[in-house]
């Protein structure tokens, strides 16, 4: 059974047991008010029948009469009958058949004792019978219920009437409330199966834009899913044809290598050295894309420990100063106001790849003589790393896809390298919970700046820490999967 058909019958039940119950209820409670008031009613015409024959003793006939002159707005008074004589006269000129009148007089002749029906003499012997009508019937009379104005049939059809209004209202709302839920899931599903079968441009929420409900905030989920599946897939297309086409080059110049080395083996040795070359390009390629492979991987987590920024990054500096003299370029380290003791929760190896692949980079586009500056600060939150080259910069439209894999800026087309170290660079400063953001810098050159979170450095952990030697960095760290 369909969400909608569980839902509609589920409300329908409700509604015919809640009917049934509080139809049975008022039913119940009808009866019982009935009873009391059939009751009451009785008392009261007893207690009216015995005032009037203490009016009768002591006035008269004509004080009956002003008796019940006063009592005319009293219903129970209406069913009082006081009979003169064996002619049968009603002293109150009320409608009523000889045959009841017998059967008053027999039942109190029968019946001494009883309340509602009796015959009296006055002192001249007139005989006068006094009684209630329906005396011998205790009959209980519904109290007034559900009663439509207007409508000329029997009490019995405005209680049907109202209850199947009642009815057809709930059914009415059931389906409402059936359909409110069951069509948003139903959307959901038809998009579900849209996307399981392959239409990754498949969007639900704007056919929920009239709902405010959890179910609208669904279709947005739905939507993020879809938006981020549909970039996953690109991604890995896009992935796979940029790797297809970096290994095609190598496989080719490799091809070509072997049948230069058949058809002149007396260069063998140089074509050797060549084949290297290219193999150590093709391992490099496949080496960076394992490593983007695993920091793109959603549950990989980084061993981290907190880290010495300052002396981190001085040492880096040293590293690459030698390869930067080698190309006529120098690197500047500027750490500000930054404290010796400043720390970054992070994987050491990692970390030191990020900034490396960055100067590198600044290397490769800044022109013989250049100055690298990096640049360290901190606010009340934030640690900043700010690498800045002189190179030619990236044009402004290009600068939010050059950390995409494989993708090469029109200032790099002709410069070596896989096109996967912006890439590994961003994932690596994202894995440390931090960001990083490329700009051009006036007049001329490009800006790499991280953001990293603040390590916090317990106060009574610098009491008991022991002397240590000159920093050393280690860039063996690992990676959990």
């Amino acid at each position: 059974m369909k969400l909608f058909q569980r839902v509609f019958f589920t409300f329908c039940t409700v509604i015919i047991c809640t009917v049934f119950f509080v139809s049975f209820g008022l039913w119940a409670v009808q009866t019982r008010m009935s009873e009391t008031h059939s009751r009451q009613m009785r008392n009261m015409e007893s207690t009216l029948l015995l005032n009037t024959l203490i009016t009768l003793q002591a006035q008269g006939e004509d004080g009956v009469r002003r008796l019940f002159q006063r009592w005319e707005d009293l219903p129970a008074s209406k069913n009082i009958i006081v009979i003169s004589g064996r002619g049968k006269h009603n002293i109150l000129n009320r409608k009523i058949s000889e045959e009841e009148i017998n059967q008053a007089y027999n039942y109190s002749l029968q019946n001494r004792n009883s309340t509602l029906a009796f015959v009296y003499y006055d002192p001249f012997g007139e005989e006068y019978l006094l009684f209630v009508r329906h005396f011998d019937q205790p009959k209980v009379e519904r109290m007034p219920t559900l009663m439509i104005p207007g409508l000329p049939v029997a009490p019995i059809w405005h209680e049907f009437i109202v209850v199947g209004v009642i009815f057809v209202i709930g059914l009415t709302l059931a389906y409402l409330i059936a359909n409110n839920v069951a069509k948003p899931i139903s959307i959901l599903e038809n998009g579900m199966n849209r996307l399981a079968s392959g239409e990754l441009t498949t969007r639900v929420s704007h056919q929920l834009d009239d709902r405010k409900d959890e179910l609208a905030s669904l279709g947005i989920q739905f939507d993020r899913m879809a938006a981020q599946l549909q970039q996953l897939v690109e991604k890995e297309r896009h992935l796979l044809h940029h790797v297809s086409h970096e290994m095609r080059s190598p496989l080719a110049r490799l091809q070509a290598l072997l049948g230069l080395m058949q058809a002149r083996p007396e260069k063998q040795n140089e074509y050797i050295a060549k084949l290297e070359s290219e193999l150590t390009r093709m391992d490099n390629l496949v080496g960076e894309l394992l490593t983007l492979s695993r920091l793109e991987t959603a549950n990989m987590a980084m061993e981290k420990e907190p880290l010495p920024i300052v002396p981190f990054m001085e040492q880096l500096v040293e590293d690459s100063q030698a390869v930067a003299e080698q190309r006529g370029h120098h690197i500047t380290l500027d750490t500000g106001s930054l404290k010796e003791e400043a720390r970054l929760q992070a994987n050491e190896s990692y970390l030191y790849r990020a900034f490396d692949n960055v100067i590198r980079n600044a290397m490769n586009y800044s022109p013989e003589g250049s100055t690298i500056k990096i640049q360290m600060h901190e606010d009340r939150k934030n640690l900043h790393v700010e690498i800045t080259d002189n190179g030619p910069g990236v044009k402004p439209d290009q600068l939010p896809h050059i950390f995409t894999a494989f993708y090469r800026a029109d200032s790099s087309a002709n410069k070596p390298g896989t096109g996967l170290g912006l890439a590994i660079t961003k994932h690596i400063a994202e894995q440390h919970c931090g960001k990083l953001f490329a700009e051009n810098v006036q007049p001329n050159g490009l800006k790499m700046h991280f953001v990293f979170p603040k390590t916090t450095v317990p106060k009574h952990s610098k009491k008991n820490e022991e002397p240590t030697e000159e920093y050393q960095p280690d860039h063996s760290g690992s990676l959990k999967e």
